[in-house]
C-alpha cells in the first residue's frame, strides 16, 4: 500500500510520460501496489481498473483509520450482500490493507475483512496524541434548496430529516466529507459538507422601514431603518436574530423573519455558454433493455435526451447529442464526441433493468476528483419530488464515464423491467421532472 504525496497526480495508462493521462489523484489517497518498473508504480485504482504513477510522488504506508459509527459491519468481501463476520465500534482503529471502490480491507487484531469506507476516517499520525481534540462547535447555513440529514456519514444511510435553504445548524463533528450537525437542539445527524455554508454570508431586507436594533430583541433601541433590498454582511446568528455589519463600521441586529439569505457563488459562472454533451444510451442494433410493453431503452433515452437538449438550450447552454436518431455508436465513439466538442460536462442517459422488481433512479460517477462534484450537484434535485424512488449517488465503472477526461455522470432514470415504474417513466410529467432536476443540478455545479 502506498499513499500519494502530491495533489493532482497524473495516472497514466502505462509506465511513462508518453502514455495518456486517464485520471488524477488527490494528495493523501492510498492504493495497493501491483508492480514497479523503472521509477513507475502500477496501482490498483478499483476492482477493474489500474494505472501508473511516478514513484517519487507516492510513499509506503501502513495507513490507519478509525470507525466513525458503532456496530460497523465487517464483511467477507467488498459487497453489502457479503457475510458479516464482525463489528467495529466508534473510535476503533484499524490497519488498511487494501481498497476496492468504496470498500476498505482492514485488519483489527485477529479480525480481517471489508468495511464501507464512508464510515472510516484517517487517524492522526501524532502517536503521542492520536485522538484529535474536540472540535469547537460552530454554526453553518444550508446552501441548497433541500438537504438530506442522514443517520450516518454515508449517501446510503437512512434520511432522518430534510432541511431547506437558509436553515441554521450547529456543527458538532466532522469527517473529511461530512458534517455532524445538531438542529434546534433535538435532531443530530450527518450532512454532506459541500452543502453547508460556514463562511460569512449576507442577508437582504424584504420590506422598507425594517428596524436594525442595538440588541437581539424587539424592545431594544433602533439604530438604523433599512430599505427594501438593502444587504448586510452577517457576523453571527443569535437565536432568531442576525448580527450584521453596518456601513458605519459598527454592528446591529435584524430579525430573521424580515430578511432573506443572499445566494452567492464563488465565481459568478452559470450554465450559459457552457458546452454540454448528452449521450442517449444504446441505439441502432443495440436496443438496450426492453420493457414489458415492448418499448426499447434506446427509444426512451433518445426521447429524454432530445427534451433535455431543448430545455438546456433555452438557458443559453450549447448542447450536442452523441446521436440524434436511431444510430448505433460504439462506446469509444461516444467518448470521442465528448472530447471533440471540448465539453464542460458529459451526461449519459440510460434506463435500468433487473430480474427482480427493482425500482428507482441512480446517479453514477467514476472519477472522485472530476465526476463526483458533478454527481453531488445533481443529488439534491433528484432526492426530492421525483415520482419514483431515488437510489442516490454511486460509483460506477462504465466505459463512457471512465474514459472521459471531463466531468461526467451516467444516469439510470428508472427500471423499464418494472411495469408500474415503466408507466411513470413514459409520462410527460416524469420526463419534465428529470429535465428540471438535471438543469438545476448543472446550474448549481457551474455556480459553485
Amino acid at each position: 500500500m502506498v499513499v500519494t504525496t502530491a495533489d493532482q497526480l497524473n495516472v497514466r495508462e502505462g509506465p511513462g510520460t508518453t502514455y495518456r493521462v486517464k485520471a488524477k489523484l488527490r494528495q493523501g489517497e492510498a492504493y495497493p501496489v501491483l508492480q514497479e518498473t523503472n521509477g513507475w508504480v502500477n496501482l490498483r485504482l478499483s476492482a477493474k481498473d489500474t494505472g501508473w504513477v511516478t514513484r517519487q510522488y507516492v510513499a509506503e504506508t501502513t495507513m490507519q483509520m478509525k470507525a466513525t459509527v458503532n456496530q460497523l459491519r465487517v464483511r467477507t468481501s467488498p459487497s453489502p450482500q457479503a457475510k458479516i463476520i464482525g463489528y467495529l465500534q466508534r473510535g476503533q482503529t484499524v490497519q488498511v490493507i487494501d481498497r476496492n471502490g468504496q470498500w476498505v480491507k482492514m485488519k483489527q487484531n485477529t479480525l480481517l475483512g471489508w468495511v464501507a469506507s464512508d464510515y472510516l476516517v484517517p487517524v492522526s499520525s501524532n502517536a503521542a496524541n492520536p485522538a484529535p481534540p474536540a472540535m469547537q462547535t460552530r454554526t453553518g447555513t444550508v446552501a441548497v434548496d433541500m438537504l438530506n440529514v442522514r443517520a450516518e456519514p454515508s449517501l446510503q444511510a437512512n434520511v432522518i430529516q430534510k432541511l431547506t435553504f437558509g436553515e441554521e445548524v450547529r456543527i458538532v463533528g466532522e469527517t473529511t466529507d461530512w458534517y455532524q450537525i445538531n438542529v434546534n437542539g433535538t435532531v443530530t445527524g450527518w450532512v454532506y459538507r459541500t452543502y453547508i455554508m460556514t463562511a460569512s454570508y449576507s442577508i437582504k431586507v424584504l420590506e422598507d422601514g425594517t428596524n436594525v436594533r442595538n440588541a437581539p430583541s424587539l424592545t431594544a433601541g433602533v439604530q438604523k431603518v433599512a430599505r427594501k433590498g438593502e444587504q448586510f454582511h452577517v457576523l453571527a446568528k443569535e437565536g432568531t436574530w442576525y448580527k450584521v455589519e453596518l456601513p458605519e463600521g459598527n454592528s446591529g441586529y435584524i430579525a430573521e423573519w424580515v430578511v432573506s439569505i443572499v445566494r452567492s457563488s464563488n465565481n459568478n459562472e452559470t450554465i450559459e455558454k457552457k458546452i454540454i454533451v448528452i449521450d442517449p444510451g444504446h441505439g441502432g442494433k443495440d436496443s438496450g433493455t426492453i420493457g414489458s410493453d415492448g418499448v426499447m431503452e434506446k427509444t426512451l433515452t433518445l426521447n429524454t435526451a432530445l427534451r433535455l437538449k431543448q430545455a438546456l438550450e433555452k438557458t443559453g447552454a450549447t448542447v450536442y447529442l452523441t446521436r440524434t436518431d436511431d444510430t448505433y455508436l460504439t462506446l469509444q465513439e461516444r467518448v470521442r464526441i465528448a472530447h471533440q466538442y471540448h465539453a464542460d460536462a458529459f451526461i449519459s442517459i440510460h434506463y435500468d433493468s433487473s430480474p427482480n422488481l427493482a425500482s428507482g433512479m441512480t446517479v453514477y460517477y467514476y472519477d472522485q476528483q472530476s465526476d463526483y462534484p458533478l454527481a453531488l450537484s445533481l443529488d439534491p434535485f433528484f432526492a426530492q419530488g421525483l415520482a419514483i424512488p431515488y437510489r442516490g449517488v454511486r460509483f460506477g465503472d462504465f466505459h463512457v464515464i471512465r474514459e472521459t477526461t471531463i466531468p461526467s455522470v451516467l444516469l439510470e432514470l428508472g427500471y423499464v423491467s418494472n411495469p408500474t415504474e415503466l408507466a411513470i417513466i413514459r409520462s410527460d410529467a416524469y420526463q419534465q421532472q428529470v429535465v428540471t432536476a438535471i438543469i438545476n443540478g448543472l446550474q448549481r455545479y457551474f455556480s459553485q
